[in-house]
C-alpha cells in the first residue's frame, strides 16, 4: 500500500549548489504536463485511498509553484492530500502569494535548505512569515560543524521573537554531488567532536543544543520506523508528473526510471543505475547494530565505508542524547 508519494515536479533551479544530487539537468520531469490532469488520474489510480505524506520537489519548487498550486488544489478536492505537505526550497524565490497560500492551508509545511549563499532582510521576513516552516543545513567538508546555526538560532530569535526550526542533514555522495564536497573520515571525526561539544552545552540548558539534539533524534526516530532502504520503500512512490517512476526523488535522470504508474510498458531505459538494495542487503549492513538508523545508507553513494563509519559514531552520540533528553 501506498503511503508516502514524492512528486517530482522539475529540475529547473535558481542556485547551481556544487553539493547537487541532480546527475542531469534535463529529465522526463521537465517535459510539459497538465498537473490537474494528472491529479485526476493519481486519484483514480490509488482507487480512494488517501496518503499519510506527500512531498513537493524541484529542483526549486518555487521556479513550478503554480504548477504545484494546481496539483495540491486539486489532489485537496479528491480527498487524498494527508495531514502534513512537505515543500523543500532554497527559500530565495518565496513569494506572498506563497506565503498566503501555505498559511491559508495547515497541511503544508515549508523545509527552507539554508545552504549556499546569503539571504536578503525581504527574504528572511518572508520566510518568518510562515507560520509552519524548518531551517535545514548541511554539513559537508567545507561545514563540518553547526555553531554557525546556533548562532542563526539566537540571532533570528532577537529579531522576529520566536525560535526558529532549525535542523541539519548529511550530505549524500553521489554522482551529481562534486567529490569537493565528501565528506571525509577527518570530516567525521570533527563532526562527531563537535556534537559531543553540543552535548556539553545540553547538559547545562542551551536551548539551541536542547533543541538540536531531539531535531537529530527525530530524524534517527523517523529513520528507525521505515522498512526496507533508506529512501525506496515499497510504501513510498516517487512519480513526476507523467506518472513516471523514479526509484529516488533525489535523481530525475532518465536511467533513473523504473516504470510507470499509467502505463505497463515506456520508451525509456527502465533499469536504475544501482539497486536500491545494494548496501542493505549484504551481510555487513543486516549484520550491523545501527541498520535501523541508516538503512545502509544511500544506494548511489560513492563513500559508503565513510558513511558506514559515520553511521556508527552517531550511534554512539546518539544514545548519549538520549539520556540527556530524559
Amino acid at each position: 500500500m501506498i503511503k508516502h508519494v514524492n512528486f517530482l515536479i522539475g529540475s529547473a533551479c535558481n542556485m547551481k549548489c556544487g553539493y547537487c544530487l541532480q546527475t542531469n539537468e534535463k529529465s522526463p520531469a521537465d517535459h510539459k504536463a497538465d498537473p490537474v490532469e494528472f491529479a485526476h488520474k493519481f486519484a483514480r489510480y490509488l482507487g480512494g485511498q488517501k496518503l499519510e505524506r506527500v512531498a513537493y520537489w524541484g529542483g526549486e519548487p518555487m521556479l513550478y509553484w503554480d504548477r504545484i498550486r494546481a496539483l495540491h488544489g486539486t489532489l485537496k478536492a479528491e480527498g487524498i492530500i494527508p495531514e502534513q505537505s512537505t515543500i523543500t526550497t532554497n527559500g530565495r524565490s518565496l513569494t506572498d502569494d506563497y506565503v498566503d497560500y501555505a498559511n491559508a492551508n495547515p497541511d503544508i509545511f515549508t523545509v527552507v535548505s539554508w545552504h549556499d549563499g546569503k539571504f536578503t532582510d525581504e527574504q528572511i521576513s518572508r520566510i518568518f512569515r510562515l507560520k509552519q516552516f524548518s531551517i535545514s543545513q548541511l554539513i559537508h567538508h567545507y561545514h563540518t560543524d553547526m555553531w554557525d546555526t546556533r548562532d542563526l538560532y539566537y540571532s533570528l530569535y532577537e529579531k522576529f521573537g520566536r525560535f526558529p526550526n532549525t535542523a541539519v542533514h548529511f550530505l549524500r555522495a553521489n554522482d551529481g554531488c562534486s567529490k569537493d564536497y565528501y565528506l571525509t573520515k577527518e570530516d567525521v571525526d570533527k563532526f562527531c567532536k563537535h556534537l559531543r561539544e553540543v552535548i556539553e552545552f545540553a547538559r547545562v540548558g542551551d536551548t539551541w543544543a536542547l533543541w538540536q539534539c531531539s531535531q537529530l533524534l527525530y530524524h534517527r526516530n523517523k529513520v528507525k520506523s521505515r522498512v526496507g532502504p533508506m529512501c525506496v520503500r515499497d510504501e513510498l512512490l516517487s512519480i513526476d508528473l507523467h506518472g513516471n517512476i523514479y526509484a529516488c526523488h533525489h535523481n530525475y535522470d532518465a536511467s533513473n526510471i523504473t516504470g510507470n504508474i499509467f502505463r505497463k510498458v515506456i520508451p525509456i531505459k527502465a533499469t536504475p543505475q544501482y539497486s536500491p538494495r545494494r548496501f542493505y542487503d549484504s551481510p555487513e549492513c543486516q549484520n550491523c547494530e545501527c541498520l535501523e538508523e541508516c538503512r545502509g545508507g544511500c544506494y548511489t553513494s560513492n563513500t559508503h565505508e565513510i558513511d558506514c563509519y559515520f553511521a556508527k559514531e552517531r550511534h554512539y552520540i546518539y544514545k548519549a542524547m538520549e539520556r540527556i533528553l530524559k
